[in-house]
């Protein structure tokens, strides 16, 4: 009776050691599976932060400041700016659908011409548009690749009899604020859509978007100086019956954009 009272007890003490071993043991394993996860959001955040720093690099050959002579001042300092510290310049040329009419459009053109004489230094997006101005605004628009340069044709042919002047102005404005919300010192570079053949209302608006443009510093280029007059007939052979531009008309147009940004 005794052995079986003193067996009963030792199987009592082994138990508790047991137990007493067990829970010392889960709650080492507990605490390592606790320190884990902040080890790992450390590690989260450190690599988060290094990837929001990191920005794509060039090995630039070219001379960035001879290239872009022709640009508006604001534009050239931009380009030497990211040319000095060794950075890429993400441009994003966005527009009608006139920017891909032709064969190819004056878009596809650019960037390509851009691309050969700024080698690796320019990484070009081409965005076409639809619909009138309102569709650079409200976030319609994916801005975060985080573009230095914006090439924009904001929509000016669309807008007619559709979008008041004051209100083309009001979405080029806030495009612009989304724009440098991205990039803080980015640039958007303003030009009018295609001329069209027997203009009217719209001669105002051209006009209006010009006059816009230096008012509120914006750089524009003026490549409608190099189309015939829109009440010349031969402006009719740069246009397809619709009205958008043929080969000849997208070539023009990408000729003039290629002078703003690449001095021979």
């Amino acid at each position: 009776m005794k052995l079986y009272k003193i067996g009963a007890v030792l199987a009592v003490i082994i138990c508790v050691i047991a137990l007493v071993f067990s829970y010392l043991t889960w709650q080492n394993k507990l605490e390592n599976v606790l320190e884990q996860p902040e080890e790992a959001v450390a590690q989260t955040s450190e690599k988060k932060e290094t990837t929001k720093k990191e920005k794509p690099v060039s090995d630039i050959s070219v001379n960035v400041k001879d290239l872009s002579a022709n640009a508006d001042k604001e534009v050239q300092d931009l380009l030497i700016e990211r040319s000095d510290e060794g950075e890429t310049v993400q441009l994003l040329i966005a527009g009608s659908a006139a920017l891909d009419s032709g064969n190819p459009g004056y878009a596809e053109r650019l960037k390509r011409s851009l691309e050969t004489s700024y080698e690796d230094f320019i990484e070009v997006d081409i965005l076409p548009l639809t619909g009138t101005s309102e569709a650079l605004i409200g976030g319609k628009v994916d801005l975060s690749a985080g573009y230095d340069i914006v090439l924009l044709e904001p929509m000016t042919l669309m807008n007619n009899d559709r979008i008041a002047i004051e209100q083309e102005r009001e979405h080029i404005g806030e495009f612009n604020t989304a724009v440098t919300a991205e990039v803080e010192d980015a640039i958007v570079v303003l030009h009018p859509p295609q001329p069209i053949y027997g203009a009217g209302y719209y001669l105002a608006q051209v006009s209006a978007l010009e006059e816009f443009a230096a008012i509120y510093d914006y750089a524009y280029i003026d490549h409608w100086s190099a189309w015939p007059d829109t009440d010349n007939e031969e402006l009719k052979d740069f246009l397809t019956e619709d009205g958008l531009p043929n080969d000849k008309g997208a070539e023009l147009w990408a000729e003039e954009l290629e002078a703003y940004f690449i001095a021979e």
